[in-house]
Parts: C-alpha cells; sequence; structure tokens
C-alpha cells in the first residue's frame, strides 16, 4: 500500500496531469478490451465454442486492467477532491 501512496503526486497541478493520463489510459484499456471482445464473438462463432468465451475475456481483461482500474479510481477521487477544495 506504501507503494501507491509515495508514487501519487501531492501538488495540485501534477495530480490533474496524472489524472488526464489515467483517464487516457483507460479510454485506451477500453477500446482495446472492445476489440478483444469483438475478435472473441467472432472467433468463437468460426470455431464454435460456447459463450463463456467471453466470460473469460472479461475476467482476463479486469485481472490486466486492474492497477490502471484502480489507479484511474484514486486519481480521480483526489482530483474530485482537489477541485472541491479550489471552490
Amino acid at each position: 500500500m506504501a507503494l501507491f501512496r509515495d508514487s501519487t503526486p501531492e501538488d495540485p497541478a501534477a495530480i490533474a496531469a496524472a489524472y488526464r493520463k489515467a483517464r487516457f489510459s483507460m479510454i485506451c484499456n477500453g477500446a482495446f478490451f472492445f476489440v478483444c471482445c469483438a475478435v472473441a464473438v467472432i472467433v468463437r462463432k468460426m470455431i464454435g465454442m460456447p459463450p463463456a468465451l467471453l466470460t473469460v475475456v472479461f475476467a482476463v481483461a479486469l485481472v490486466l486492467f486492474g492497477g490502471d482500474i484502480f489507479r484511474f479510481l484514486s486519481l480521480r477521487r483526489r482530483y474530485r477532491r482537489l477541485l472541491e477544495q479550489s471552490t
């Protein structure tokens, strides 16, 4: 847990920049996830596999992008708190 606290910035400008970077990363991860789902649907229909293949794609995406998701949620909370304090 100390690893995440050391890597998060304290400067308001740095928090905003890290939030924008994390948001862009989440958009890219989402696009990659949708592409993987589309490929899985096509492959599933071609091979005749059960619909559970999409569940596997979803579970793998959560494992792979879990760190990015938690980082984004943490930075979003800090960014919103920063905006509330500035108004």
